[in-house]
């Protein structure tokens, strides 16, 4: 009875056990199929927004811009000119005045050196000079005396020659009035011939005596201008100048007012003649120094207006001119350089006072002024196939939708992103469609929702939808 009452336990177990592995494979089944239907709807609804997305235009009314071409540009303050302080003098520095930053005002002593020792050097060379100078005064008159002397001698020497004419001249004529010796008729002519003789002689020695005695004037003369060029001493001399110089360098005074902006000496320091031992910059006027990328140096002019402003003045707007373009690479880093990158560089006069050495600014140099003028993005317009240029622009209606219609224009200069609209039909207001791709073509509508501007202008569907949820294209 026990095992016959086992056995049907058995068996209904056998058939409940089926049954429950049935119920879990359906309650799997049904997740499953919820699972898939709650995917596809969102694949779906994906796919339409996807496709909602797509099928949006962006609209934005036209604009007057102003198309001023201008050149933006970076750099820092600098003073209206900057000296750098240096001194002759070749000794210590003994004192040092000023540090970066200090305000100087004209005529300030910034430093001093040690004239001591420049002093007792020139003591000693001008004494050396002095005893050099008498020397020289000697050599001098000598030569002036040995002048003199050759002329008196040439003065006594031809005295004599011409009394030796003078003699026998007389001699020539007292035997032409002699009488003839009867007993020795020859004897006349004989003595004729040796008068006419010494007279020739005694000229001819006159012109001698006159060209040696010359010679020797000449030399005499000829000395003595070479002993009042020769300066024998012309290195000490020289030297006494340059130390003249080096003791009136001892004491240096600011030679403008300004700012120090650098200080490189210091006491205790030996100073050299090229030594740069400060630099002031002038304050009175400012300006501003900045690098010129290569594409717009060549743009750049002298007396060009420009609008300066600065970190520290915020939105501040001061006027400035160019003063200055550096059409030159400069690897320069220093104030007054193609502002530490190196470059080409411009310099633009600030009208303020209120910034300091240094200070960030950025300025924008305008080119050339146009003004306000209709303008439209120049990767809109569309050309057809004769040339003219269009734009495609929205015109909506009372229920928020909108249809494309071409508008005819003509087009001026292209500044920047921007390009002019000098003519055609297209006016200030009109809907502008953002059609990057030319892909809207003339008659195509669209519905409310499709419409978007990013200047928030309000052309939504007044439903309260979002402008960028939209529909299918009508067309």
């Amino acid at each position: 009875m026990k095992d016959k009452m086992h056995t049907v336990k058995g068996d209904a177990a056998a058939v409940a056990k089926p049954k429950k592995k049935k119920k879990v494979l359906i309650v799997v089944l049904v997740v499953i199929a919820v699972l898939v239907a709650a995917i596809g709807t969102m694949l779906h609804n994906a796919t339409k927004e996807v496709a909602m997305v797509s099928n949006t235009v962006e609209i934005e009314p036209v604009q007057k811009r102003d198309l001023s071409d201008t050149i933006s540009l970076k750099g820092t303050v600098a003073g209206a000119s900057s000296t750098n302080v240096t001194s002759k003098a070749t000794s210590e520095i003994t004192t040092m005045n000023v540090q970066v930053g200090d305000i100087v005002q004209e005529g300030d002593v910034l430093c001093t050196l040690d004239s001591a020792s420049i002093e007792e050097k020139i003591a000693d060379l001008e004494k050396t000079l002095s005893n050099s100078n008498a020397i020289d005064g000697i050599n001098n008159q000598q030569a002036a005396d040995a002048v003199q002397q050759a002329k008196d001698d040439q003065a006594t020497q031809l005295a004599d020659a011409q009394l030796a004419i003078q003699r026998a001249q007389d001699e020539v004529s007292r035997i032409a009035v002699e009488p003839v010796d009867p007993e020795n008729p020859n004897s006349k002519d004989a003595a004729a011939r040796a008068a006419n003789q010494a007279l020739e002689d005694a000229q001819t020695n006159y012109a001698k005596v006159l060209e040696s005695t010359n010679r020797a004037i000449q030399a005499a003369e000829q000395n003595a201008k070479l002993n009042q060029y020769k300066d024998s001493d012309s290195t000490a001399k020289d030297t006494l100048s340059d130390l003249k110089e080096q003791l009136a360098d001892c004491e240096i005074v600011a030679p403008h007012g300004g700012v120090v902006t650098a200080v490189n000496s210091k006491v205790g320091d030996i100073n050299t003649e090229k030594n740069v031992i400060l630099t002031i910059e002038d304050t009175s006027s400012l300006k501003m120094v900045a690098t010129v990328q290569e594409a717009d140096v060549l743009k750049l002019e002298e007396g060009m207006k420009a609008t300066v402003t600065a970190d520290a003045t915020g939105e501040e707007e001061m006027q400035g001119t160019v003063t200055r373009v550096v059409r030159v690479k400069s690897a320069g880093t220093g104030s007054g350089d193609a502002a530490a990158a190196g470059g080409y560089s411009v310099e633009i006069s600030i009208d303020s006072k209120d910034l300091l050495i240094g200070m960030a600014t950025k300025a924008r140099v305008m080119i050339k002024e146009k003004g306000a003028c209709l303008a439209v993005p120049y990767d809109l317009i569309q050309y057809d196939e004769n040339g003219n240029a269009f734009v495609m622009v929205a015109e909506t209606a009372s229920d928020g939708s909108a249809t494309a219609h071409r508008k005819n224009i003509e087009v001026g200069e292209e500044v920047d992103y921007y390009t002019e609209v000098t003519g055609g039909d297209l006016k200030e207001g009109d809907m502008l469609i953002y059609d990057y791709t030319f892909s809207i073509i003339d008659g195509q509508t669209f519905a409310p929702e499709q419409l978007y501007s990013e200047q928030n202008m309000g052309l939504d569907a007044g439903d309260g939808t979002d402008p960028a949820a939209g529909a299918e294209v009508v067309e």
